[in-house]
């Protein structure tokens, strides 16, 4: 818990991927700043700068499915279902969701999922080829679990590409039968390739027109229920908690 952390303990204490998540104040440089909407809550909009920019991004901006065309999105968190609303405005066919939770396969279906899979209990591979008739185009691999990121290639029709989005660590892969043989493509996407400035109000717009509804990822709590937010994070209760500090 929280509270029990000694103080000055590097080994327990997180930078929160270095994005300053607790201070109430920030000095930026105006080409950092992002100029968005004054009539939606900027605290629903914090979420935006990092998983949600990245999931969506690497779908619009760099992979740029055709209309028509099937996707799979390894991990459902905040990442992987902004992949798949992101999906379903590019009109994909297929978008089929993999996670090991029910409620977020369920929330999947929500946001545009036309199939989902647990992957603890479904043979993944084999169904995507099968509801694909042949395997997928594309894939975002958003969990960095080395057997998913095998799968996500192992899925692919010849000629997919699988974009890797996630923290990855080392990955042993079968050259010639993973990708070489059909030629496919694993490719590697940071922050969705995304110029924030531009890509956020275009996020905002979607999202005020009803096609990118990611409040659905969010809940708010109090910064004394900290310890509660990371227990719903950690259990797939809550996809995306937002701490509100009140001054």
């Amino acid at each position: 818990m929280i509270a029990d952390i000694a103080p000055f303990s590097d080994s327990l204490l997180a930078t929160f991927f270095g994005q300053s998540s607790f201070a109430t104040h920030a000095v930026v440089s105006a080409r950092n700043a992002v100029k968005v909407d004054s009539d939606v809550d900027l605290a629903l909009l914090g979420p935006l700068g990092c998983g949600i920019q990245t999931g969506a991004g690497t779908v619009l901006n760099r992979l740029k499915p055709d209309f028509g065309s099937s996707l799979v999105v390894y991990g459902c968190g905040a990442v992987g279902l902004s992949a798949i609303m992101a999906a379903k405005i590019t009109g994909c066919q297929h978008i089929i969701a993999i996670d090991v939770h029910d409620s977020r396969l369920e929330l999947a279906r929500e946001l545009g999922a036309t199939h989902a899979l647990n992957g603890k209990h479904d043979d993944v591979v084999e169904r995507i080829r099968e509801i694909t008739s042949g395997g997928s185009e594309f894939a975002v691999e958003t969990t960095g679990v080395p057997a998913v990121v095998r799968q996500s290639l192992q899925a692919l029709r010849p000629l997919g590409v699988s974009a890797i989005v996630g923290v990855t660590p080392e990955v042993t892969l079968d050259v010639h039968h993973d990708l070489m043989a059909e030629g496919k493509s694993m490719i590697g996407v940071i922050e969705g390739d995304s110029v924030p400035r531009v890509f956020i109000p275009q996020l905002v717009a979607y999202y005020k027109e009803g096609r990118f509804p990611f409040d659905k990822l969010i809940k708010f709590y109090e910064f004394a229920e900290i310890n509660q937010a990371f227990e719903d994070s950690k259990n797939g209760v809550t996809v995306k908690p937002v701490l509100k500090i009140q001054r």
